[in-house]
């Protein structure tokens, strides 16, 4: 018996050792290093340590002996894309009603949170991560104050484990009126009453020392503290316009950042003189008026820009989020360049929802989320990924539509 536990201890002793033998640094090198600064290193090198990026640049400054090498001769290497406003995690079938989990009863809900309804075993994320998209802004939808969005990982165990920025920021629909009809307008400016009385009552809550807790009213806190962004779902000029004039007036301190925003070009010079971040909507559809150009959505993005305004893109709903990068590859061919475009869908993000120093840009000291693509990544033609790391961790990147691939592939013998 004493022999039998000598002989296992040591045999746990040696596979203890061979555990910390493993490599735990991985080296890609040889590759096109897009960084989402704007810099492009060709032939670099980038170093993972521990989930995190140790080097990056033209050659190894250190020797690791027991390094896991990846040659990305050829390929293009970028950091992981972030999508913002979209509900994937949120919604998996619209035609079954319980699957769509984006959505309360009741016009003002600040306290909903988007997070714990968030679901990491849905068959649309790993088409979304197929595209390079390792992070989502998981956001709720209806009502006047529809509730608090988080920045959530594709791939994940649970909600707790995808988590990466929790209640980042509260959403807000503006009411819109289309045109001049008495009754929209009337219904209109009703909304925005109900909104100034609940944003007068949540001040006041919150500058009370003990409170009667209130989920509600206490939801609104960070919004009101400028700690969260408040983000205004518009997309008419007149909207965008008053939206903000309202809350530069009566909360000044509130960080707006505004969502959709379809005719941000007609309004480029008022934006520009209240410094809005702007995350555009999908810019895949027609423009917002017949006299527009066919190509107006396309050019918006550069055009924002130019102005010196900050730019970030997006794709609302769940399945067509992934095409996310190219809405960026559409935007680089009208006016935006490539580097920029990536910046819109990476660095810009992070920075809008306050996580830019952990993700966003390929720099030392941020996650490993990165992605090696196989051509151009904003290119639907030639964008195909070969290897993908979710901090530091390389990611399978089989789904179900692969599978089917596959499997049809081989039944019908197709090279």
């Amino acid at each position: 018996m004493t022999m039998t536990r000598y002989t296992l201890s040591c045999l746990f002793l040696l596979l203890g050792l061979g555990l910390w033998a493993q490599p735990n640094t991985t080296i890609i090198m040889n590759g096109t290093i897009h960084t989402g600064t704007g810099q492009v290193i060709e032939k670099g090198v980038l170093v993972i340590e521990q989930g995190k990026i140790v080097q990056v640049g033209k050659e190894l400054t250190a020797q690791y002996k027991t390094a896991k090498i990846i040659d990305a001769a050829g390929k293009h290497i970028y950091p992981g894309l972030i999508c913002m406003n979209n509900i994937m995690g949120l919604n998996e079938i619209d035609a079954i009603r319980a699957t769509r989990d984006y959505t309360e009863q009741g016009n003002i809900n600040p306290n909903v949170r988007s997070v714990i309804a968030y679901n990491t075993d849905s068959k649309i994320l790993p088409t979304a991560l197929f595209n390079g998209i390792l992070y989502t802004q998981a956001v709720p939808t209806g009502g006047l104050i529809s509730g608090s969005s988080s920045l959530l990982k594709t791939k994940a165990w649970n909600w707790e484990d995808a988590a990466v920025s929790v209640d980042e920021g509260v959403h807000l629909n503006w009411p819109y009126v289309n045109g001049t009809k008495e009754e929209q307008v009337a219904e209109a400016e009703k909304q925005i009453a109900e909104l100034s009385s609940f944003l007068a009552e949540a001040n006041q809550y919150n500058n009370q020392a003990t409170p009667k807790f209130n989920a509600r009213l206490a939801a609104m806190k960070g919004v009101l503290s400028g700690q969260k962004n408040l983000y205004i779902h518009a997309n008419d000029a007149r909207s965008l316009v008053r939206s903000v004039n309202f809350f530069k007036k009566n909360y000044p301190s509130i960080k707006l950042v505004l969502v959709g925003a379809q005719e941000a070009y007609l309004v480029i010079d008022f934006l520009k003189e209240n410094s809005i971040p702007i995350v555009l909507g999908n810019i895949h559809r027609l423009p917002s008026h017949n006299a527009d150009g066919i190509d107006q959505p396309y050019q918006t993005p550069a055009q924002l820009q130019a102005a010196g305004l900050v730019v970030a893109l997006s794709y609302e709903g769940s399945w067509e989020a992934r095409n996310l990068a190219y809405i960026a590859g559409t935007a680089s061919a009208y006016g935006m360049s490539p580097e920029a475009a990536l910046q819109s869908i990476t660095l810009i993000p992070a920075k809008i929802m306050g996580v830019d120093k952990q993700l966003g840009s390929l720099e030392i000291g941020k996650d490993a989320s990165i992605l090696i693509c196989n051509g151009n990544l904003l290119d639907m033609k030639e964008s195909s990924l070969f290897k993908v790391f979710l901090n530091g961790e390389e990611i399978d990147l089989k789904n179900d539509q692969v599978k089917l691939f596959g499997k049809y592939k081989t039944k019908y013998k197709i090279d």
